[in-house]
């Protein structure tokens, strides 16, 4: 059975209706999705309060305020004489991140009673 022109018509408009029907309930979905994936990483997480929180704030807080990033002994410098002789560094790095982190992670330790996993 042949369709008039206007029948193809109103069948196009009717399958392109469904179509951004269908599109738009597949962003609701995947809007959805993506919640409850953030939802459920998020139950896994280990609860603390807002005090204890601020504890483990205050004691990051505590271990950079301590360092001394003005010693040039905590850099690796490399000079370099420019075209009019003068003296720059060309590359400069900070060898103390180690012990950041390692200061870091005693002073956040201690605010806790770590329990050791079971075999």
């Amino acid at each position: 059975m042949e369709m008039t022109k206007e029948e193809l018509e109103r069948k196009v408009r009717e399958l392109t209706a469904s179509i951004t029907t269908f599109n738009n309930d597949a962003d609701l979905l995947k809007k959805d999705l993506a919640e409850a994936n953030k939802r459920l990483e998020a139950i896994n997480l280990p609860r603390v309060t807002r005090d204890q929180f601020t504890d483990i704030a205050n004691a990051i807080h505590q271990v950079i305020m301590n360092i001394d990033f003005c010693d040039s002994n905590n850099y690796e410098m490399d000079f370099e004489i420019d075209y009019d002789n003068r003296i720059s560094v060309g590359s400069m790095e900070f060898n103390e991140a180690d012990s950041i982190s390692d200061d870091i992670i005693m002073e956040v330790e201690a605010l806790f009673n770590i329990l050791e996993d079971e075999v």
